[in-house]
């Protein structure tokens, strides 16, 4: 009993040794499309706003941890509105969310960075709808009313990504890339007149800031 006690101390102390958590913000942009079934001709949405947002992270391990992020995001879609002509003119869509992902980490100490990898599900919520188009030569957007009939206002989907992160002793500094895939419907499949899927095709790019608390795991 006393040696079992013991080794259940020595293995809570040896993952204490290695925890930190990590508190911060990032900022980033995301590039998105939506998969229409049947298929629609589509064009990816740019430039429209930063995502912006909170950032918390724990490792027990060494090479293992975990990283949930609270913060806005836009996505959404660009169309030709005649196909007959060349495209020119484009309707847009842009939903704006509030987006929760939850990432598996696994991270390696390459010295001067450390290098991550991140997997996990996401959940979003949707806050607002824009839609306009640029027949005047400019993009003239205006809000819509969400349907809930119509437009879903929960998507879900997964995500993964790549970046480095460099740690200072007063806090850490990273960058990273991701894609995402949404099994969501942006609409409601019910309703009349709506594709049969909608689901969002998204990438982006962040960077940001951490603040550590606990040991170094270098």
């Amino acid at each position: 009993m006393i040696k079992k006690s013991l080794t259940v101390l020595l293995t809570i102390f040896a993952l204490s040794a290695y925890s930190q958590t990590y508190v911060g913000v990032k900022g980033g942009y995301t590039m998105s499309d939506i998969a229409f079934s049947p298929v629609q001709n589509t064009r990816m949405l740019f430039a429209d706003g930063f995502d912006y947002g909170l950032v918390f992270k724990y490792f027990n391990l060494k090479y293992f941890g975990f990283q949930a992020e609270l913060y806005m995001v836009n996505r959404g879609y660009r169309k030709p509105i005649d196909l007959a002509e060349l495209g020119d003119t484009l309707y847009k869509r842009v939903n704006t969310y509030i987006e929760l992902p939850i990432f598996m980490q696994v991270r390696f100490n390459l010295k001067l960075f450390m290098i991550h990898f991140n997997a996990g599900p996401y959940i979003a919520y949707l806050v607002q709808a824009r839609e306009g188009d640029n027949s005047s030569g400019e993009y003239q957007m205006s809000n819509i009313s969400i349907n809930i009939l119509r437009d879903n206002r929960i998507d879900f989907g997964v995500l993964g990504g790549i970046g480095l992160s460099r740690d200072f002793k007063w806090g850490t500094f990273f960058a990273e890339g991701r894609v995402g895939y949404g099994y969501g419907d942006m609409q409601k499949h019910t309703y009349t007149g709506m594709p049969k899927q909608s689901k969002a095709v998204f990438q982006s790019v962040n960077v940001g800031y951490l603040y550590h608390f606990g040991n170094n795991l270098k």
